[in-house]
């Protein structure tokens, strides 16, 4: 996965648990994609320390997430529920719309979409 979409993931899962100068540095170069000078200035400390203090952030949210798995598994069931509408879609093409089974197809798979539609937003 790509690091800037990674570390976006890991920061809705874990950001909550930074200091709030952490989460500003992190949101301000992930998020809107500020330079490191242009941090730096806003903040009113030197590029360095805004490198080494992102640098100190991802492996704080690296950490957590190889403890917790929080991501991981968000990502793991997320697939699967791609995988069931999938598998809904091709079974709705066996279950005739007159049958009793219908209604009850039609159910599920609004289910399976809004849980996916969920998971997405």
């Amino acid at each position: 996965m790509e690091q800037v979409a990674r570390m976006g993931l890991f920061f809705d899962f874990y950001g909550g648990l930074l200091t709030p100068k952490q989460q500003r540095v992190f949101s301000l170069y992930y998020m809107e994609n500020l330079s490191l000078g242009e941090i730096a200035e806003q903040e009113g400390t030197t590029r360095q320390a805004v490198h080494d203090l992102l640098q100190r952030t991802e492996k704080i949210l690296e950490r957590w997430e190889e403890q917790l798995l929080l991501v991981d598994k968000y990502l793991t069931e997320k697939k699967t529920v791609r995988e069931i509408r999938s598998a809904l879609e091709n079974l709705g093409e066996f279950i005739p719309a007159r049958t009793d089974a219908y209604p009850r197809f039609v159910e599920l798979k609004k289910k399976i979409m809004k849980l996916e539609d969920y998971m997405e937003g």
